[in-house]
């Protein structure tokens, strides 16, 4: 057993209820913390979040897919209601990887649509990889193939960077994490964010609210020793090798995971189609719901993924 991690419930205004959630145990003990919303017999859909989220970018999703679909939402390790991990090496992609398929063997799913955000598509990709037989397709939105310092804001500044915040974390977590704490959920971060990482006029406080507040609440060794092991996971070597039916989605305006990496997947993929957000940054779910979430069921339902509502 872990520590527990934010506490924080499904992180989001007027949050959907789920059906039915769990505590899964994984194979170090550390709980994973597991909604499910929607018919239990309908066809699965499994979510898996940015580094940092707790869902609120699935604020819109949830509620659209859980109508016809069996909606499932985790937490990584120290997210939300999920155990931090009391081995501090123990938060990693991998170990992420070996969550998802825990949880997924925990509810009985045997296969699914899988769908990753952010951080969430090279986990989706390098589970497809590894057991593609446990996917009838994958959504990648907003993502990267891996090393995403590399191309955040599409240069190299944040891979400069991240050795040196790493070192303060572990050097001075005392009054870094009170600095974060008192920073990062307040309006004023919401106002400096909206000028260039998400568009302000589409993305209400409200809704960036849920967000802030559980990133401040994290555990910031734990994030930081996860954003550390990301930083050097990279899917690119086998992207070519993967056969699952793809989805990508990608925003022209995003600065997190530039629009150019989604192409690369596009292209890289043997069975796959690309989804441009005209206008949208990395907040495309929250900014373009319905676009999103249209573009989503569409292109399951042609390729006969998903029955045809009336």
């Amino acid at each position: 057993m872990g520590r527990p991690g934010t506490g924080l419930p499904f992180s989001v205004v007027n949050p959907p209820v789920p059906d039915g959630h769990w505590f899964v145990p994984t194979r170090d003990g550390t709980r994973i913390y597991v909604e499910s919303f929607g018919d239990p017999a309908a066809p699965p859909l499994v979510l898996c979040d940015g580094m940092g989220c707790n869902g609120s970018f699935f604020a819109y999703l949830v509620p659209y897919f859980s109508r016809f679909m069996r909606v499932i939402r985790w937490n990584y390790r120290a997210h939300g209601q999920s155990e931090i991990p009391d081995d501090p090496s123990r938060m990693t992609v991998e170990d992420s990887i070996q969550d998802l398929f825990e949880v997924c063997d925990a509810l009985d799913i045997q296969k699914a649509v899988f769908l990753g955000y952010s951080m969430g598509v090279e986990i989706v990709l390098d589970a497809a990889h590894r057991a593609p037989q446990r996917m009838i397709a994958q959504i990648l939105m907003n993502g990267s193939p891996g090393r995403l310092p590399d191309t955040f804001h599409g240069n190299t500044m944040a891979r400069s960077f991240l050795p040196f915040f790493y070192a303060a974390v572990t050097r001075y977590t005392g009054p870094v994490a009170r600095l974060w704490h008192a920073v990062i959920p307040t309006h004023l971060a919401y106002l400096v964010s909206s000028i260039n990482e998400f568009d302000g006029r589409l993305v209400r406080w409200p809704d960036m609210r849920p967000y802030l507040a559980h990133l401040a609440a994290m555990d910031l060794q734990a994030g930081v020793n996860m954003l550390a092991n990301a930083a050097e996971h990279d899917t690119r070597p086998f992207l070519g090798q993967i056969r699952v039916p793809s989805l990508v989605v990608g925003a022209y305006r995003d600065t997190f995971a530039p629009y150019f990496l989604s192409e690369e997947m596009y292209e890289a993929l043997a069975d796959s189609e690309l989804l441009g957000i005209r206008g949208a940054t990395h907040s495309a779910p929250l900014e373009q719901p319905d676009l999103v979430n249209l573009g989503i069921e569409e292109y399951l339902v042609r390729r006969g993924f998903l029955a045809a509502r009336p």
